[in-house]
Parts: C-alpha cells; sequence; structure tokens
C-alpha cells in the first residue's frame, strides 16, 4: 500500500512539473521550447507591394541565417505575414488575427500611417511592435512601452532637413510637395512649424496622392510662386518621381530635396533620363550599399548582402534594389542581437528590457541607436546627401535632433 502511495505521490510530482512548464509556456505567446513566431502585415501587392515584399525577404533571409546556425538559444525564428493591400482596416485586421488567433510574439515592420489605430490592440494585448516606417510623432512622444521605432519619425527626418536648410541660408523662397496621407500631412506640419522656428520662407505647398500618375497639375501651382527649392516628403519612390520629372519637363530650375525614405538608388533609377544629377536627399545613416555604382557600404551591408543572395540569389541580379533589403536586413539583425542577449528564459517583457538597455548600438548604415524607457525613436538624426557623379555623396556631417522631452 504504501508503495502505491508513493508511486501515486511521484506521477502527481511529474504530472505538476508537466503542467507547470505548459502554463509557463503559455505565459509567452508565440514562444516554445523549440520556436519563436512573429507577425508581419504591409503591402504585398499593389502599387507598392514591392515595399513589403522586400521588406519581407530581409526578415526572413536574417531568420533563416539565424536558423541555419542553430536559433536563439535552441529556437528557430519564424514569421507569419498577411497581405494588407495598403489599406489601414485590413491592416488592422491582420494585426487583430496576427495577436488572438496566430498568438504571434511580437510584430515587425508595417506602415506608420496604420500604427495609431492599431496601437491600441497592441497596448491591450501587451505585444512589441518593432521598427514600423515612420510612425506618427505622437506615437512616440511621450514613449509608448511596447512601441519602438529604429528608423526617424516624419517628424525627426523634417527636423533634420530644417536644421540644414537653416544653416545654409541659401534658399529663400521654399515649397513643399507632400504625399496626400497622414505620414505626408505630418510632415508638411512639421516642416511648417520648423520653418516659422528657423525663418524658412515657405511660399507654396501642393498634396499628391500615392498613385498619382501625373503631377502636372500640382507643380503648375507650385511654379507661380516661383520657388527656389521644391522639398518632397511623405510618399514612396514612384509618385516623387512623377514629380521630379514633371519639374524637369517644364523647365523649372528650382533645386530639388526629397526625404529619407526616397533618398536611395530606386529613385536615382526611376529619373535616371530625368537630370538627377545635383538632387538633394537626407539618409539615416552615411552610407547606403549599391554595388551596381561600386558602393559596398560598410562591413555589416557587405555581410547582410551575402545572406541575401545565399537565401534568394536573385538579389545578385541588376536592378534588384538589394540596398534597401540591405537596410531592412541591419533592422532585423538588431532584433535578433537583442533576442540573443535577452537570453533562454525569453518573455516579452524581457525583450522589452533588453531593447531599453540598448546605447549607441552600431546600425550598420553608419549610424547608432539608443532607446531607453523614455526613449522609443532609436536613430535621431541623419546626414545630407546629393547626387554627384550618378549617386549620393554626403555633403554635410551627422545632424543630431533633439528629440521632444517625454
Amino acid at each position: 500500500m504504501k508503495r502505491v502511495m508513493l508511486s501515486l505521490i511521484v506521477v502527481a510530482l511529474v504530472m505538476t512539473g508537466v503542467f507547470a512548464a505548459g502554463e509557463k509556456e503559455s505565459l509567452t505567446p508565440g514562444v516554445t521550447d523549440t520556436k519563436i513566431v512573429f507577425g508581419y502585415t504591409m503591402p504585398l501587392t499593389g502599387p507598392i507591394g514591392f515595399i513589403g515584399n522586400q521588406t519581407l525577404e530581409s526578415v526572413k533571409a536574417e531568420f533563416n541565417r539565424v536558423n541555419d546556425a542553430g536559433g536563439i538559444h535552441g529556437r528557430k525564428l519564424e514569421v507569419i505575414a498577411y497581405d494588407s493591400g495598403m489599406d489601414v482596416a485590413q491592416a488592422v485586421a491582420n494585426y487583430r488575427r496576427l495577436i488572438t488567433e496566430d498568438k504571434v510574439f511580437a510584430l515587425l515592420f508595417g506602415f506608420g500611417s496604420v500604427t495609431r489605430p492599431a496601437y491600441s490592440l497592441i497596448e491591450q494585448n501587451q505585444i512589441p511592435w518593432l521598427f514600423p516606417m515612420a510612425p506618427p510623432e505622437d506615437m512616440m512622444f511621450p514613449a509608448r512601452k511596447y512601441l519602438f521605432s529604429l528608423f526617424p519619425t516624419t517628424a525627426t527626418q523634417v527636423r533634420t532637413m530644417a536644421a540644414w536648410l537653416e544653416s545654409e541660408g541659401q534658399f529663400k523662397r521654399i515649397s513643399v510637395v507632400y504625399g496626400d496621407s497622414a505620414s505626408g500631412k505630418t510632415g508638411l506640419d512639421r516642416f511648417m512649424t520648423e520653418a516659422k522656428d528657423r525663418n524658412l520662407n515657405v511660399v507654396a505647398s501642393e498634396a499628391i496622392v500615392e498613385t498619382a500618375p501625373s503631377a502636372a497639375v500640382q507643380i503648375a501651382k507650385i511654379r507661380q510662386a516661383d520657388p527656389d527649392l521644391v522639398v518632397i516628403m511623405g510618399m514612396t519612390m514612384q509618385p516623387a518621381a512623377v514629380i521630379i520629372k514633371e519639374i524637369r519637363r517644364t523647365g523649372m530650375d528650382s533645386q530639388i530635396m526629397v526625404n529619407m525614405p526616397i533618398s536611395n538608388s530606386v529613385l536615382l533609377s526611376l529619373i535616371a533620363d530625368d537630370q538627377p544629377e545635383g538632387i538633394i536627399g537626407c539618409y539615416w545613416g552615411e552610407v547606403e550599399y549599391s554595388p551596381e555604382r561600386g558602393h559596398y557600404g560598410t562591413a555589416e551591408m557587405q555581410a547582410m548582402a551575402d545572406t541575401l543572395i545565399k537565401y534568394y540569389p536573385e538579389y545578385a541580379k541588376a536592378g534588384s534594389n538589394i540596398g534597401g533589403s540591405v537596410e531592412h536586413g541591419l533592422s532585423v539583425k538588431l532584433l535578433t542581437d537583442a533576442l540573443e542577449k535577452a537570453g533562454p528564459d525569453l518573455t516579452r517583457e524581457k525583450l522589452i528590457q533588453t531593447l531599453e538597455s540598448f546605447k549607441d548600438y552600431p546600425t550598420g548604415k553608419g549610424s547608432y541607436a539608443t532607446f531607453s524607457p523614455t526613449r522609443r525613436e532609436g536613430v535621431a538624426g541623419g546626414v545630407i546627401l546629393q547626387v554627384k557623379n550618378g549617386w549620393w555623396q554626403p555633403i554635410s556631417d551627422w545632424i543630431d535632433v533633439e528629440l521632444p522631452e517625454n
């Protein structure tokens, strides 16, 4: 009888341990003994679907690199991705599905324009959202616990450009063409504020939709104001190219300046026949990767390019825009470094605390990222570039931007 009772007690203790382990695992959705699952939603189809696919391939390439080396503390990395179609309602629905049905550990990337309507869902479920592109300034300040932006916000981008324009003092009549979107309007509002504070004279502004086939109407109105500088912000490369082509077609002698996300090789390819030489840009690093133009960037960029080509051989072909994918891949590497540092007993809270401990983390782009409990914007500032001999060349030192106090 004693032996029977002892056996029952042993079985009970073993089962209690099993259940306890199961309960511990269930406290961190998306984390098991063998994997960590992340969620992702961006446009994968439509006019800017290439951006979503490019970023997703960067995620998968870095995850594959880590997994082939044994994973993070023995766990393989996975990503579940859905197409948002550049529709805010669809994006929010996708986030809901990723959180409540797929039960992912954390969310990756996404466009800033859907940050605000989706964030309440993120906060309710206490899930980290890492590196959405250009989230609105009021989502970053004061700092929100679960949101980390590695990229400069639209406001920081505009501050960087305005600081340089003030220091140069050469442009007396400035006009703005901005994307007819939340990000574009945020950029315009911030630029107008900066212009007032820095005595920059803005003489005109016009909006353009993302899919506009022509900018004739907007540029005709801009021409009437006779600006010596046209600033293009809050949009992707395609509409920016449409605007630049129209400026060139009309013979305007105004200088052109574009903001961070579109100061890249894709824009130069789109306007190759329309005198890109001399266009001013802004970038959140000091170097860009473009092997076709003989620019191989940093050692970190070269290593990420090798990773991308290993898992996606098409990136070795001409015109693949590998530079953009390298940039996104390095952002994912910050995440994998944080997961490694967080240790084997991974929770969402540990990941958050680990990211908060990063100070002057080298992004691999010639810039450094810092997070803290009161700072969620990693890189604050940028470098002004200009197209010289067919490629973006730095024409300023690094411009630090003072972030708003929380």
